[in-house]
């Protein structure tokens, strides 16, 4: 398993979309360990 830390300058990032209540990528991600998954769309 590879444990991996996010910079904070990405985690400061703000984020906005349907459904999130979070104002930061930090906030949106909570305390607790967390999968993070990125997809691309090409489309």
């Amino acid at each position: 398993m590879i444990n991996t830390t996010l910079d904070q300058s990405l985690l400061d990032q703000p984020v906005v979309g349907v459904n999130l209540t979070a104002e930061t990528f930090s906030e949106a991600l909570g305390d607790s360990k967390t999968l993070l998954i990125f997809l691309r769309h090409f489309g």
